[in-house]
């Protein structure tokens, strides 16, 4: 009953949704004028999606400023992406009127200043104070994972870690300065940022301990009792975690479906039955099965829409996974959006979008990326065989990048002066996505939305599959001379500015 007091405080807020609009605006340090903000909107009664939009969701920056206007009323957490606004969270609740500035200082990353409603929490929130830090918090979570052989005592640990951001939370609500549902809702979704990145990590040390690079002291037998402990302290198939955007009851039925968490055995295997038809964006969908039904309305509904959104479907098996859906979940608020959506495919008629595409080009001042034949590229093994039969003779430098990937955005903000460096020392620049096939175009149209000029590649698996000891993550920065030959790996990133030139300075024997 923990979170019961939150259930109706979401409740109350679901209920004004039709009589209290919501706007976000802010204030972009150096964007240009036409520059495009994309605001990701909780689908109504569910979670944020990151892929699909029932409606428009982009509005222009004008004078350096932009303003949009959700078009529900939700209670929860939007994201604003865009290449002046790489991955800006903000806490919405119906009438909330949002505004930020965001300032840049040096190559430092940007900093947000929030004002009206709950602008004290929202700080905190889009500046990573809230376990949200990304692969710096992941690093902390991990040093604790490490610090002790006993599930209780890292527990302990992990929990040491949590207190300071529920601490400051549970003070901004004491002094009045955000509302009952903005605490409430953001302490959940902390809580489950613990889960996401301990229990993340725990599942990956128990798929490859190698490949994890978790020095852990725990033995089996305590793993399995720090699995247990974690995911029964903040366990997410609580009502109260049901709409963060973290996915962690996924992780949790992951879990169960590998033996390493004690949970119910499924009756029937029906998400498992529409494996190869959602592959594209789901390479393991069967563990929805191991999930409540709760879980398995919201994570199956997330699931098909970015089918939906990533063209990653044919009709005939969208229509075919939608009905399965709907005989199961028939009052979901995903339902109405599937069934709209499987009628749409059906009346388009196959896809033909994205195929024939090879290698691109994108021009500064370009709608879209230029494409040539490449014969043989698809067979490329290595990278550097793919440097040296794309661009002999010269020097690249590549840049590892994927859609979904928010630091790699965040990143692109730094390219006008990466490119102007680049040119002035006869340097080409290579972007390699490592995305999935399903999401070709998505990758094309990212390239072109933020004029990321230079060449481009969709890498194909058989050579994401070559790198993966070569590229342990992404973003990841690459350089090679001009006879092809690695000559640094992992360089600095683009944000480093010029450590990053003088490393390339000093690796190609460049005199300026």
């Amino acid at each position: 009953m923990r979170y019961f007091p939150f259930a109706l405080a979401l409740a109350s807020c679901l209920a004004a949704r039709a009589q209290a609009p919501i706007t976000i605006s802010g204030q972009l340090a150096g964007c240009p004028d036409s520059t495009t903000v994309a605001v990701a909107e909780p689908i109504v009664g569910g979670r944020l999606n990151y892929f699909f939009a029932a409606e428009p969701n982009e509005t222009l920056v004008q004078g350096g400023r932009f303003r949009y206007r959700l078009h529900h009323a939700p209670t929860g957490l939007v994201l604003l992406t865009g290449k002046c606004a790489p991955q800006v969270w903000a806490f919405v609740e119906p009438g909330a009127q949002v505004s930020f500035t965001q300032t840049t200082t040096g190559q430092a990353r940007p900093t947000y200043a929030f004002n009206g409603t709950n602008a004290a929490a929202n700080d905190l929130l889009a500046n990573g104070k809230l376990l949200n830090n990304g692969p710096a918090d992941q690093e902390r979570v991990g040093n604790l994972l490490g610090a002790a052989p006993t599930a209780a005592a890292v527990l302990a640990r992990l929990q040491g870690l949590l207190q300071p951001s529920l601490d400051r939370l549970a003070a901004l609500r004491q002094q009045g300065r955000i509302s009952a549902g903005c605490h409430a809702y953001l302490q959940a979704e902390t809580e489950q940022r613990l889960v996401f990145w301990a229990g993340g990590l725990l599942l990956a040390y128990a798929t490859d301990s190698v490949r994890a690079r978790l020095p852990l002291r725990l033995s089996p037998a305590e793993r399995g009792k720090l699995a247990a402990q974690l995911f029964a302290r903040y366990n997410p198939n609580l009502p109260g975690y049901r709409f963060t955007t973290l996915g962690t009851d996924r992780l949790k039925a992951t879990f169960v479906s590998r033996g390493l968490l004690a949970g119910s055995r499924p009756a029937n295997h029906l998400w498992a039955s529409f494996h190869q038809q959602l592959l594209g964006v789901d390479e393991v969908v069967e563990v929805f099965d191991y999930a409540p039904l709760a879980g398995q309305e919201q994570g199956m509904g997330m699931t098909i829409l970015n089918a939906v959104a990533l063209k990653a479907i044919s009709p005939p098996d969208l229509v075919a996974v939608v009905a399965a859906y709907r005989q199961r979940f028939p009052a979901s608020p995903y339902a109405p959006l599937l069934a709209r959506a499987a009628t749409q495919a059906m009346a388009a008629g196959p896809a033909l979008a994205g195929q024939g595409l090879a290698f691109g080009h994108y021009e500064l001042g370009a709608k879209a990326l230029a494409f040539s034949p490449a014969p043989g590229l698809d067979t490329v093994r290595t990278l550097g065989g793919l440097v040296r039969a794309q661009r002999p003779g010269r020097a690249v430098f590549v840049d590892f990048w994927a859609t979904w990937c928010g630091p790699c955005v965040a990143e692109f903000s730094h390219e006008p002066a990466l490119h102007k460096f680049l040119a002035n020392n006869d340097i080409d620049i290579l972007y390699i996505s490592v995305d999935k096939p399903a999401l070709r175009e998505k990758w094309a149209a990212m390239a072109a939305k933020y004029r990321l000029q230079g060449y481009h590649y969709l890498a194909p698996p058989a050579l994401q599959k070559a790198l993966e000891t070569t590229v342990p993550h992404v973003p990841y920065y690459l350089l090679f001379d001009k006879s092809g030959r690695l000559v640094q790996a992992d360089i600095y990133r683009p944000s480093d500015g010029e450590k990053l030139y003088q490393q390339v300075r000093e690796r190609l024997a460049l005199t300026h």
